[in-house]
């Protein structure tokens, strides 16, 4: 498994002001746009576990998954909150995968995360294998939710975006969407 500990950067910081009451949001920009070497690195572990899990597999959809490496990387390796350990930590931001066929990535994401071993990505849609073609929340730890028809994970995030307001969890919800 690889480090996930950030690598110290100098920073600049930018107030971007929303409208109505919603607070005011702080974001961040390296000041040096090769200052996160680990998620290029991590991105690179990512297509090498995606393209090996499909040729063992036999498996295709390939461009649905090396499509997102960059927008998972940042996610789970920079700004996600989440906990391999105790994957229904209620404080945990969540993730949701609408676009189905990008599940080799989720599973190698998850893998590098430390969710479940790199072992596992060898078995995918074997016989017998907990990693399926599509996400299935039953079978795989840190899966938020099932997949099946495209855009089904925009509902879902809307919900459990909702319910994270009425239950008062500081906690965001991301939903990844696509056409394939």
């Amino acid at each position: 498994m690889s480090s996930l500990e950030p690598v110290a950067t100098p920073i600049e910081d930018t107030v971007i002001q929303t409208t109505r009451d919603a607070p005011k949001i702080t974001a961040t920009r390296p000041k040096d746009e090769r200052a996160y070497p680990h998620l290029e690195n991590m991105c690179r572990t990512l297509r090498r576990y995606i393209i090996t899990m499909l040729a063992e597999a036999g498996s295709e959809h390939p461009d649905s998954s090396l499509s997102a490496v960059e927008i998972m990387t940042c996610l789970f390796f920079h700004t996600l909150r989440h906990c391999p350990n105790d994957p229904l930590w209620p404080e945990r931001d969540q993730f949701v995968l609408s676009k189905g066929h990008a599940v080799p990535l989720l599973y190698a994401t998850l893998t590098e995360s430390g969710y479940f071993s790199a072992g596992d990505l060898n078995t995918l849609i074997k016989m017998n294998s907990h990693l399926r073609n599509h996400a299935d929340s039953t079978l795989v730890k840190g899966i938020e939710m099932s997949s099946g028809s495209l855009g089904q994970g925009l509902s879902f995030g809307v919900g459990a975006t909702l319910a994270a307001r009425l239950d008062k969890h500081d906690h965001r919800v991301y939903v990844l969407l696509g056409d394939e």
